[in-house]
């Protein structure tokens, strides 16, 4: 009896995750612009997409930079010169990933800010719904990764699917033509 109240002990000990195995790593994934609403002031804010609490420096791209501890999603405010600028976030460890994108400050009133993706309704196929974020009405040649790409006009924020032949990492890319402004990339991981 004693011998199999010990087996069993043992066995169940086997089965149970160890508290490293429940956890995953916070991680930085990728970044999202808007302009800032008339309540909340001038500026872009800007949303570094991920999970986890982190410890990340953000540098802006015009000079200025500040470290951020947060739970992520984290959303900061940033007031832009008109121009192009490269804005990366750059996590401390244990926190992983790095996040770079560049923004058309000049398209926030007419082009692309952003891409964002979501699985499609389709379940007998690798449907991506992709959203070009932006304001106006613009010409958008939206890149799908898989040599496959679309022009369209469209106002802005639009959805588009896409169907992929195959699983895989997908770079997608979205551009516009005066008079608006702007491109956007991401990128997205097709599975079964």
């Amino acid at each position: 009896m004693r011998r199999v109240i010990i087996l069993l002990v043992l066995a169940a000990a086997a089965v149970l995750p160890s508290a490293d195995a429940q956890e995953q790593p916070a991680r930085i994934t990728r970044m999202e612009f808007r302009p800032a609403t008339p309540e909340e002031g001038a500026g872009l804010v800007i949303s570094l997409i991920g999970t986890g609490r982190c410890t990340y420096t953000i540098d802006y791209g015009d000079g200025k930079s500040e470290e951020r501890t947060a739970e992520l999603p984290d959303r900061v405010q940033h007031a832009y010169p008109d121009g192009e600028f490269t804005v990366v976030a750059t996590p401390q460890a244990p926190c992983e990933g790095v996040a770079r994108a560049k923004v058309d400050v000049r398209a926030i009133n007419r082009g692309i800010w952003s891409l964002s993706g979501e699985a499609g309704p389709a379940t007998d196929a690798l449907e991506l719904l992709v959203t070009v974020h932006g304001r106006g009405s613009c010409v958008v040649t939206l890149d799908y990764g898989d040599n496959a790409s679309e022009k369209f006009e469209a106002t802005l924020p639009a959805t588009r699917s896409h169907k992929y032949a195959n699983p895989g990492t997908y770079d997608l890319k979205a551009t516009t033509a005066e008079p608006c402004r702007g491109e956007a990339a991401m990128r997205a991981e097709i599975k079964r």
